[in-house]
């Protein structure tokens, strides 16, 4: 086949996967600070929501 030698040529080793996925580590980092972020804005406005409900009392 003609594609044959090309494809012998490529191995997958540790430090080359470790490279090939820095993106993938970066975009799940930046998802997961995301996510962080807005449970903390969710939780920041349900105590605060809280505290109005407990002074009216």
């Amino acid at each position: 086949m003609i594609f044959k030698k090309h494809h012998d040529k490529t191995e997958v080793t540790t430090a080359k996967l470790a490279v090939l996925l820095i993106p993938v580590m970066m975009l799940s980092a930046g998802v997961t600070s995301l996510m962080a972020a807005k449970s903390y804005e969710i939780i920041r406005l349900t105590n605060a929501r809280g505290k109005v409900i407990e002074e009216e009392k």
